[in-house]
């Protein structure tokens, strides 16, 4: 059961409130900025959702101030404990994997490949693709970023979904009882990348590539270029406290990929950071971990915090840990993974859901859950009534007709408000039955008095 689907990181009623709440420690010009970026699709966007949210987290444990015009380049973060026992500036980033993707642009070309195969007559067998990489494979220690070798996104019609692939796709409608080939092996621009057909039931598509966004250079990655850049700009504020950075997590592996041998970890990249800056004392990193429950379809989200010192054991280390603890029990519930916060935002291309809403939905009893969003699409006529049907189905039937030819009606409906989510529920209550829709029944006899 799903209630509601969102585009973005955190709910939109979530953020909401947020910005009512920041009023207390943000001018009135930030938050027309925040506003205008939050109205917006770009690729900061989860940073921006990041920032609003972590910000106000802080702020429930703590005084918090947002870019004080008292230091010489904003600060983030000028944060003081309750009792006055911690104090400190921080930085906040959000870092992804976005740059390796446009460098590794496989989500491009299996875009592309799929849409050729859907616009093809061809309505079974199966697709796989393979993209090499540069050899030797980069690893730590090498100096090298592993790079897939398939050409730049703009130059995929040129290379890849050419006349060959045409001729490669007819030869496949023609025979596709057998087994087809096509493949690009060249120098300049270095391609390797093949396609093969295989006959099946079905139709589908998949395919085999290096993990490029793999860590294996410990001072060229997302975490040390987003920590060398907010270092700068606390060394440039001017202020002469405790000073740390704040990593969030919008879609970068690093922050919760596993130890291999062949890559650096979170903690090899910030130790090497501490050795090369003196003057940040503290980095805070806050990954996503993503749990799937029962078919799978369904997930929850859990942060994953760690605190990281430049010394062994500093006096305001347990203090920090404390606010930290806090801080992350007042953070909202993610809705999504932050790589398909972004995804879905640059397809939708507005930051408000434009398609028609597809909800969840709970039956039990005689009482029927839906989204409230979905039914306001079908009275609105932006939703079809076939797909509103399918999508509220139970043994091959939608459940409102099995209500309907019990000979049910509905009793009650009501509101069931979701304060924390960006939609919700409609219950309608039915009856056991009634006259006006159902057979005349035998009355009852009445209880005798001594029952």
């Amino acid at each position: 059961m799903q209630l509601y689907r969102v585009m973005a990181l955190f709910p939109r009623r979530v953020i909401d409130r947020c910005l009512n709440e920041s009023r207390t420690f943000a001018s009135e010009q930030k938050l027309r900025d925040w506003v205008r970026r939050l109205n917006t699709v770009s690729d900061d966007y989860v940073a921006t959702e990041w920032e609003l949210v972590l910000l106000n987290a802080f702020a429930k444990c703590g005084r918090v101030q947002h870019e004080p015009s008292t230091h010489v380049t904003p600060l983030d973060l000028l944060f003081e404990s309750v009792d006055g026992s911690l104090a400190f500036a921080a930085d906040i980033a959000t870092i992804s994997d976005q740059e390796m993707h446009r460098r590794n642009p496989v989500d491009s070309f299996q875009e592309q490949l799929c849409k050729r195969i859907a616009r093809s007559t061809i309505k079974s067998g199966r697709f796989s693709f393979t993209i090499e990489e540069e050899q030797p494979v980069a690893a730590r220690g090498t100096g090298r970023r592993r790079h897939l070798l398939l050409p730049r996104a703009n130059q995929l019609s040129t290379h890849v979904f050419n006349a060959d692939f045409d001729s490669f796709m007819e030869r496949v409608r023609a025979q596709p009882h057998l087994m087809h080939d096509y493949a690009i092996k060249q120098a300049g621009p270095a391609i390797r990348i093949s396609i093969q057909y295989a006959p099946g039931i079905g139709r589908s598509v998949f395919g085999y590539y290096g993990a490029y966004t793999a860590t294996t250079v410990k001072n060229k990655n997302p975490l040390f270029n987003a920590l060398k850049r907010k270092a700068d700009q606390l060394r440039r504020s001017g202020y002469q406290g405790l000073r740390g950075i704040i990593i969030c997590d919008g879609g970068a592996q690093i922050l919760s990929q596993m130890p291999k041998w062949a890559t650096y970890t979170p903690n090899e990249v910030i130790r090497d950071f501490f050795r090369q800056n003196r003057s940040i004392e503290f980095v805070i990193t806050i990954a996503l971990n993503r749990r799937c429950f029962g078919s799978g379809n369904d997930q929850t989200f859990e942060y994953n915090p760690q605190l990281f010192v430049r010394s062994s054991a500093p006096a305001w280390t347990q203090d920090l840990g404390c606010v930290l603890a806090d801080v992350m029990s007042c953070l909202p519930e993610p809705s999504r993974t932050p790589e398909n916060a972004t995804n879905s935002l640059k397809w939708n291309r507005s930051t408000r859901m434009t398609a028609p809403y597809i909800g969840g939905w709970e039956l039990k009893g005689n009482q029927i859950k839906i989204s409230s969003r979905e039914l306001l699409d079908l009275l609105a006529g932006r939703l079809d009534q076939k797909r509103f049907c399918e999508n509220h189905t139970s043994s091959q039937a939608s459940i409102f007709t099995v209500f309907r030819n019990q000979g049910k009606m509905i009793q009650n409906v009501r509101v069931e408000r979701q304060e924390d989510r960006d939609d919700d529920w409609i219950v309608f209550q039915f009856s056991n039955g009634d006259p006006a829709t159902s057979d005349f029944r035998v009355p009852e006899a009445p209880d005798s008095p001594g029952d």
